[in-house]
Parts: structure tokens; C-alpha cells; sequence
């Protein structure tokens, strides 16, 4: 009989390899402040600050959905025009966090 369930790593859109090479992004999971638009259903980060530095969003590259038990977590990948970020918008604390540097 085959096992079945449900696996978090399981993506259905992309394959994002395990031993990926770490010194392309750097860890954070920080508090950020951001300034976002809520306009049908979509959220729209346009600025966020980290470390007493704003960083104007130019454009958002992917956005997508994770769960974490009832926890729904928005991810967005953003470009500053300089830099690619990964920031997350919790449902449940209403929080922002700056997950991840891209370089």
C-alpha cells in the first residue's frame, strides 16, 4: 500500500533543490515595518523598513501562500532595484518579518 499525507515540501509549481548553495541567501526571520496595500484580495507591499533603513519595493518577482498549522504566512519576494527579499505577512499576529536576503 502506498503511504499518503500531506508533505510541506511538496511544491506543485517549482522545485527548489535541497542542497541549494547557501551562500546565495542569507537567514534573517526579523520584525520589519511595512507599508502595504490591501486591494482585492491581493496584498501589495510598496516599502519596508529594516534597521532603521527604508527599502522601496520596485517590483514584486513571486508571491505565494504557505501553512503553518491554522497560521496562514503570505511570502513575497521583492526587488529594491539593488537587492532580492523574502518577506512574510502572518494572519495570524498581523506581523511582518523580513525572512531572507537573495544575492
Amino acid at each position: 500500500m502506498k503511504p499518503s499525507g500531506f508533505n510541506p515540501k511538496a511544491r506543485w509549481d517549482r522545485h527548489i533543490p535541497e542542497d541549494a548553495d547557501a551562500s546565495q541567501q542569507e537567514l534573517l526571520d526579523e520584525k520589519i515595518k511595512v507599508l502595504a496595500f490591501f486591494n482585492s484580495g491581493k496584498i501589495l507591499p510598496r516599502l519596508f523598513i529594516w534597521r532603521d533603513k527604508k527599502y522601496r519595493v520596485r517590483a514584486t518577482t513571486y508571491a505565494w501562500q504557505e501553512r503553518q498549522g491554522a497560521e496562514t504566512i503570505n511570502r513575497f519576494s521583492v526587488y529594491t532595484g539593488s537587492d532580492l527579499y523574502q518577506l512574510s505577512f502572518s494572519n495570524t499576529t498581523y506581523g511582518w518579518r523580513l525572512d531572507k536576503i537573495l544575492t
